[in-house]
């Protein structure tokens, strides 16, 4: 489960403690973007938490941060290879090598947060990639404004239950599917969000756990439970009474043994 920030313009950016804990529940990567001329300026594929926190440090003194709108992703891998060019955002164009550049300007910025089905994917074509190839850039050639309402409309209809962000040069932002709002900034789940297990076993962040079961129920139509390994989930999902809740949220399980122990917390909860 990745989390898209978005800092509309005129707010103040979010704490640097609020982007750790964004970066430590999804580590396989960040970037960001804003408006800079005509274009949307595009840095991405830090790997470490430092590069990246240096690399905001210097947007911020070259330019006014708070002004602008920002956005601002951290990855956890689902389709595509863990690798600096697999992460957001991506240009809106029909190359897939032009995606994976780190540093470039474009017209249009494309952020995503989800699962995305029925899209050909490699280790260097994720799902999103293969989405802004396929879906966005034709759709931007047709209608010479991606971010005008007939075109959103169009994107809005294909979300599959994800989250979308789409940035051009003007500054002008679209997002799509649901958000969360926090202090005027909207971020596309609240994964980063420290929660306790209701029995006093703490989430610890710093594992990022199993792909979200939100993003899952969305593009597969709901889930089968009777089958949990076949949307990467565990055994004990099957009888946890948190499934529900990890659905909505984060999930709570790291590995099969917490999965374990958390189903055995919810019946020994119930005796």
């Amino acid at each position: 489960m990745c989390v898209i920030v978005y800092k509309p313009a005129g707010c103040p950016m979010p704490s640097m403690q609020t982007l750790r804990s964004c970066w430590t529940t999804n580590p396989d990567g960040a970037g960001m973007m804003l408006p800079a001329g005509d274009a949307v300026r595009i840095r991405k594929g830090f790997m470490e938490w430092d590069t990246f926190s240096e690399a905001l440090s210097q947007e911020a003194m070259s330019a006014d941060l708070d002004a602008l709108p920002v956005a601002l992703h951290f990855r956890i891998a689902t389709h595509g290879a863990v690798k600096p060019g697999c992460c957001h955002p991506f240009p809106v164009c029909a190359s897939a090598s032009q995606m994976r550049v780190t540093e470039q300007s474009a017209q249009v910025g494309f952020m995503h947060n989800g699962v995305l089905s029925g899209f050909p994917t490699t280790d260097a074509v994720s799902d999103s990639m293969s989405f802004a190839k396929r879906v966005l850039s034709p759709l931007e050639r047709m209608s010479g404004d991606l971010l005008s309402n007939d075109a959103a409309g169009i994107v809005g209809a294909s979300t599959q239950g994800s989250r979308f962000l789409l940035m051009d040069g003007a500054g002008c932002v679209r997002t799509f599917g649901r958000w969360v709002a926090e202090d005027d900034i909207l971020f596309s789940n609240d994964n980063f969000r420290r929660r306790t297990y209701g029995f006093g076993v703490p989430f610890e962040p710093d594992s990022p756990g199993q792909a979200s079961l939100f993003d899952a129920c969305e593009a597969f139509g709901g889930i089968d439970l009777d089958e949990p390994q076949r949307y990467g989930l565990y055994p004990a999902c099957r009888g946890c009474d948190l499934f529900e809740e990890c659905a909505e949220y984060l999930p709570y399980c790291a590995d099969a043994d917490d999965a374990e122990k958390i189903a055995a917390m919810c019946r020994n909860d119930e005796s």
